[in-house]
This record gives structure tokens, sequence and C-alpha cells, in this order.
């Protein structure tokens, strides 16, 4: 029998019982997985006048829908008079179909963040992120060509949305490229004013152009041209079979093609 995790367990306890001193997120990046989120998330949390949770990732939205109080465990402590503000950078809410009713929910005029990457590259950093920590080691080409398959036929997709409730599930790295769909979802339950849509190969290149409007759309002033440093290592020496890539470009493109519409503009992918 395992004995329980005290230190962890009074942690828990104090996080609630202080609950209500705790201020609920402004804003939320709420994904895309592996389109650096986590550079966008340490950057702002690093800014005066904005405070980091306890974890960038607390997913409370889905593991405690509709609750306030267990929403708040993560963030810091707010006393009267301090003035700052707190964001979540739970990813896992951008594919779930849950995420965006249950964000909603409870912070309603949050600030909404979506970051979105070359979806071809991001489902190979995708893979290989859960490769390395050892949550896959399935072979690539194989699961994504399954999954491609399922997400072209509508009698499938229900199936697909119910194991989209899970971090990972097989059709994960391919899902979670099909922007337009995932967006479709928040745009039917927040304002299109409450949402911001940044390229992420602009923002980490050219952050200084790409800033000022994150700055904002969550209400701080413009601190100059910003330095982002990664916050995570995306490079893999092992490339993508060449004709796994040609199979997901051909997938996406009329995908791209279908966002390029939803939002009015195009995108920097091939």
């Amino acid at each position: 029998m395992t004995k329980p995790d005290l230190r962890f367990e009074l942690e828990k306890a104090w996080r609630l019982a202080t609950a209500p001193l705790r201020p609920l997120p402004s804003f939320v990046i709420a994904g895309a997985p592996k389109c650096g989120t986590s550079t966008l998330y340490d950057y702002l949390a690093g800014l005066p006048g904005v405070r980091r949770g306890a974890r960038k990732e607390p997913t409370n939205f889905l593991h405690f829908p509709g609750s306030r109080l267990r929403a708040a465990m993560n963030y810091p402590i707010r006393l009267p008079g301090q003035r700052f503000i707190v964001g979540d950078g739970s990813v896992e809410y951008f594919a779930d179909p849950r995420g965006p009713q249950n964000v909603r929910d409870v912070v309603p005029e949050a600030r909404l963040i979506f970051l979105l990457r070359d979806p071809v590259k991001r489902a190979w950093s995708d893979y290989q992120m859960f490769r390395k920590f050892g949550s896959d080691s399935a072979d690539f080409s194989a699961t994504v060509r399954s999954a491609m398959s399922w997400l072209d036929d509508p009698a499938v997709l229900p199936l697909v949305d119910a194991a989209a409730r899970q971090a990972h599930h097989p059709a994960r790295y391919v899902l979670c490229g099909w922007y337009a769909r995932a967006i479709e979802r928040w745009l039917s339950v927040f304002p299109r004013e409450q949402c911001l849509f940044v390229v992420s190969e602009e923002l980490l290149t050219a952050p200084h152009t790409a800033m000022p409007a994150v700055f904002r759309h969550i209400g701080l002033p413009a601190t100059g041209a910003p330095e982002l440093p990664k916050a995570r290592d995306g490079c893999y020496a092992e490339a993508m079979p060449a004709d796994t890539e040609r199979e997901l470009r051909d997938f996406f493109a009329p995908r791209n093609k279908e966002l390029a519409d939803l939002l009015g503009r195009d995108f920097p992918w091939e």
C-alpha cells in the first residue's frame, strides 16, 4: 500500500483553504501544444504586474469543471491593495471538447491566446516529446496514418473527440493541428474580441512585431523589443520520414485553407 504524501496533502489543503484569496486567471494561453506556449508564458509571467501560478499547466478547468475554488488553487494569494494578474497556460484545453465551455463557465471574461505553428512540424515535435518521456514508443508514421484516416471519416469523429479527453491518445498528433475545427468550438462560446491568434513562427522570429498585440490583448503596457528565450528544446536529431511528411502536408492543406478562411489571414506554412 502506497503511503500518502503528507507534505503534498497539506499543501493542497492550504491552497484550497486560501483559494478565496487567490485570483483566477485573467488570460489563458489555451494552445496549441508544442507551439511555443511555454516560451510565451514564461516571458509574460516575468513581467511587472504579472505573477505565475504554481504550475504553468494546472489544467484545473478540466480537472475541476465549474469549481471556482479548486480552479483558484494554483494561483498566488493576492492580499488587499496588491495589484497583479495571473495566467493559465494549459494547452490541453485546446482540442478537448470540454475545454471551451469549461473555461467560460469559470472565467467568462478571460482573454484567450492561441499559438498556431506549422501543423506538420507541430505533430513531429509532439511525438518526439512523448517518446522522450517514454509515453510513446509506437511508429510515428503508422500512428499518424491511422489518425488521418479516422479524421477523414465523419462517422469516427465522435470517437476521436471522446479520445481527446485524454492528454495522450492515438489521434493527438494530427488532431491538435486541425486548428480550424478546435477554434470554431472556442468561437462558439467566446466572443471573437476575447481571442488572439498568434503565429508561432512570427512570434519567435520577430517578437518585437508580434508581442505588442499580446500586450494590448491582456491589458499590459508594451515593454519595448522583448527577447523570448525558448523555454523548451524543440530540436531533434531525427527527421520525420519524407513520405510521411508529404502525406501530412496533403492532409493539412485543405484544413489550413479552412483556418485561413476562418481567421481571415494567410499562414506561412507549405
